[in-house]
């Protein structure tokens, strides 16, 4: 071997060497980005029932920004970056207080301090009736009990507290108690969610407000939506036929 081949041998050696140091660094970066940046940034969620139909459909897979409301630190309770606080109008995703285990999304329409009741299809918030004709809607036939809100639906969800007691009488105790109606004041630090699809939703109306730390994100976009729900794996016509490529990429409004 030459003193041009030895030379040339050591330069490839070293040019490995560099090369696989370089890619080392690159895969830790990656793994840093991708393994802790991205939990607080964005997640994505498949959507698997109508109760925020027809803002958000059964089968729709949407992108949460997780960092919205700011970032909790780890093993405390300081957040950083919540320049943006839980606003009426905001579709969020969060843990309900009755099921732990499972996310839900639904519409923020009412915050701490706010007092909030229906009246018929009616939604009031504050006393004033709230606009959602063009993105609420109801069904003549509901599987969830019907008549106004409030008291509870399900009283049984609600915590057992002095300031929920009114809530937890049933429909008849209520109407007695209570002829008029009377509006409920959301707690502080909780929101009231409940779905676009107003007869067809379990929401704050059933199991309560739902905590501001339980909140996972605002939903901002469907990146992709298909109806596969009679669909089986095997039929890839079928899979491809139900692609619904007029939501992908729809933006997620809030309706403040």
């Amino acid at each position: 071997m030459n003193d041009n081949e030895i030379q040339l041998s050591k330069w490839q050696k070293f040019r490995k060497t560099v090369v696989w140091e370089y890619a080392q660094v690159i895969v830790v970066a990656l793994i840093l980005v991708f393994g802790f940046i991205r939990p607080f940034v964005v997640e994505a969620f498949k959507i698997p029932s109508g109760s925020m139909e027809d803002t958000l459909l059964i089968g729709d897979r949407i992108l949460v920004c997780k960092f919205i409301y700011g970032i909790k630190i780890p093993g405390t309770d300081i957040k950083v970056l919540d320049f943006h606080k839980p606003a009426r109008g905001d579709v969020f995703v969060f843990l309900p207080p009755h099921d732990r285990e499972r996310n839900f999304i639904k519409r923020i329409v009412a915050v701490e301090g706010d007092t909030i009741e229906t009246r018929g299809n009616t939604l009031y918030v504050n006393g004033a009736a709230v606009d959602d004709g063009h993105y609420a809607k109801y069904v003549a036939f509901s599987h969830f009990r019907g008549g106004n809100f409030p008291p509870f639906r399900q009283p049984e969800y609600l915590p057992d507290t002095e300031e929920f007691f009114d809530y937890s009488l049933t429909a008849s105790q209520f109407r007695r108690k209570f002829p008029e109606g009377k509006p409920y004041t959301i707690p502080k630090g909780k929101v009231f969610a409940m779905g676009d699809n107003r007869d067809q939703s379990s929401d704050s109306r059933s199991w309560g407000p739902v905590d501001v730390s339980d909140i996972k994100g605002q939903a901002f976009m469907v990146y992709w939506s298909s109806d596969t729900r009679s669909t089986k794996i095997w039929e890839v016509w079928k899979l491809i036929g139900n692609v619904r490529f007029n939501r992908i990429g729809k933006l997620i409004h809030a309706h403040h």
